[in-house]
C-alpha cells in the first residue's frame, strides 16, 4: 500500500479557491466568518487572506459594526476586470466589461445586424474602443458571447441561431484579432449558470430547469450542479419540441414576440423594445382590453402546460423564468397556478417551486457569461 503525502502547495491554492469562491458567492465576509464558513482555522485564513490581497484578489470593502472589536470586511477586487461579454438577442446586443467580485458594468449596445459580417465589425470595433477607454490590462483574458441557439461550448461553436440564420461559427476563429479566449455558451445555459452561482435553491437543488423568454423561447438543464447540454449540445432546447396535435413547435405558442404580432389592436410602436411592448401588454391585460385577453389566456394556459410537462419529465426542484422579460411569473402567477391546478388537480408528486429569475435589471445570460468566466479563474486554482 502506497502511503501518498499530502502536498502542500496544492493544498493552499485549494483553500484559496476555496476562500474566493466563497467571498464570490457571498460577495463579503469577515476573517471569522469565511473561517466559520469554510472550517479553516483562522490562523489559516489570515495568512491565505494576506496572500490574497498582496496579489491583488481581494480588498477591505469597510469595518463591521457588530459588538467589541471591529473586523475587516473583504471583498474580491473591484479594479479586476475579467472580460468583456456580448450578450447577442435578436434584436440588440448589449456589451459590458465583468469584474471578479462577479459585478457588471454596461458600456454599449447596437441593433443586431441580421448578416454575421457586419455583426463581427460592430464587435471589433466596441472591443478596440472598450480596450483603450478602460486601458485593459493583464487581467482581461476572456471575451464572451452569449447567444440565441445552439452553442457547441467545448468547441466554441455557434452550431445554429435560427432568428438570426447564422450557424456553424467557431467564434474563436472569427475573432482571433482581439488575441485573447473566446467564449461561447447558450443564452439559457449562461441564465441557469447564473443562478447555479447565486441562488440557494437552484444551487441545492437535485434537478434545475431555466426557461427563457427572449425573441424566442429557450431552455437549459441543471442535474446536480452541472449543466446538461446532451451529446450534440441541444439538451434543454424546449422552442424546438413540436406539439403532435397542432404540428407546432413550442416557440410558436410561448415566444413573446409571435404573442405580441397576435395582438390585433392597439398595435406597437415599430421600434419598441420587446420589453416595453410587454409592459404594455400587461397594461392592456389589467384593464380587460378584449384584443389581449384572449391571446394572454392561451399563453397561460400553454405555460402552464409546459411547467406540468417539465414537471413531469425532469421532476425538478425549481422551475426559473427569466430572459429579455423577468416578472412573468409575478405577472401570471395566480393564473398560472389556477390552471395547473386544473390540470393536475390533487396529484402531490408534481412539487416544484416556480419563480422569476432574481436577475431582474439585466438578462440573466449577461450575468451568466460573468460566472462562466469566473469558475474559468478558479480551476486556475487546481
Amino acid at each position: 500500500m502506497v502511503n501518498k503525502k499530502l502536498n502542500p502547495v496544492s493544498m493552499k491554492r485549494k483553500n484559496k479557491k476555496m476562500v474566493m469562491r466563497y467571498l464570490m458567492e457571498k460577495g463579503h465576509a469577515t476573517r471569522s466568518e469565511i473561517a466559520h464558513k469554510t472550517g479553516l482555522a483562522l490562523s489559516a485564513i489570515w495568512r491565505l487572506m494576506g496572500e490574497l490581497e498582496s496579489e491583488n484578489l481581494i480588498e477591505v470593502k469597510n469595518t463591521s459594526s457588530g459588538r467589541g472589536r471591529k473586523s475587516l470586511v473583504y471583498a474580491p477586487t473591484t479594479s479586476f476586470i475579467t472580460s468583456v461579454i456580448y450578450n447577442v438577442e435578436v434584436k440588440e446586443t448589449i456589451v459590458a466589461v465583468s469584474f471578479l467580485d462577479g459585478s457588471w458594468r454596461i458600456v454599449e449596445n447596437f441593433l443586431t445586424p441580421d448578416n454575421f459580417g457586419e455583426f463581427k465589425r460592430i464587435v471589433l470595433d466596441t472591443f478596440y474602443r472598450i480596450q483603450k477607454n478602460y486601458r485593459i490590462n493583464s487581467n482581461i483574458t476572456k471575451v464572451v458571447f452569449s447567444l440565441p441557439g445552439m452553442v457547441d461550448y467545448k468547441r466554441k461553436l455557434l452550431i445554429c441561431a435560427p432568428n438570426l440564420d447564422w450557424k456553424d461559427l467557431n467564434l474563436q476563429r472569427e475573432f482571433k484579432e482581439m488575441g485573447l479566449e473566446v467564449l461561447a455558451e447558450n443564452d439559457a445555459n449562461l441564465s441557469l449558470l447564473a443562478e447555479l452561482f447565486f441562488s440557494n435553491d437552484v444551487r441545492e437543488s437535485k434537478v434545475a430547469f431555466f426557461l427563457y423568454f427572449g425573441e424566442g423561447i429557450g431552455g437549459s438543464i441543471a442535474v446536480n450542479g452541472d449543466i446538461v447540454r446532451g451529446k450534440n449540445s441541444i439538451a434543454g432546447e424546449i422552442g424546438h419540441v413540436e406539439l403532435s396535435v397542432s404540428n407546432t413547435e413550442l416557440e410558436k405558442l410561448l415566444s413573446l414576440s409571435k404573442i405580441l404580432d397576435r395582438i390585433e389592436s392597439p398595435t406597437f410602436h415599430r421600434n419598441a423594445s420587446l420589453k416595453d411592448k410587454f409592459e404594455y401588454m400587461k397594461k392592456l391585460w389589467y384593464e380587460g382590453y378584449p384584443g389581449v385577453k384572449h391571446v394572454v389566456d392561451d399563453f397561460i394556459h400553454q405555460l402552464a402546460l409546459t411547467v406540468r410537462n417539465m414537471g413531469y419529465l425532469l421532476n425538478p426542484d425549481v422551475i426559473v423564468f427569466g430572459g429579455l422579460i423577468n416578472d412573468i411569473y409575478e405577472t401570471f402567477s395566480s393564473e398560472i397556478n389556477d390552471r395547473l391546478n386544473q390540470i393536475i388537480g390533487a396529484d402531490k408528486i408534481f412539487d416544484v417551486n416556480i419563480r422569476d429569475t432574481v436577475f431582474k435589471e439585466v438578462p440573466p445570460s449577461l450575468v451568466g457569461a460573468n460566472v462562466l468566466v469566473l469558475e474559468d479563474f478558479l480551476r486556475s486554482f487546481d
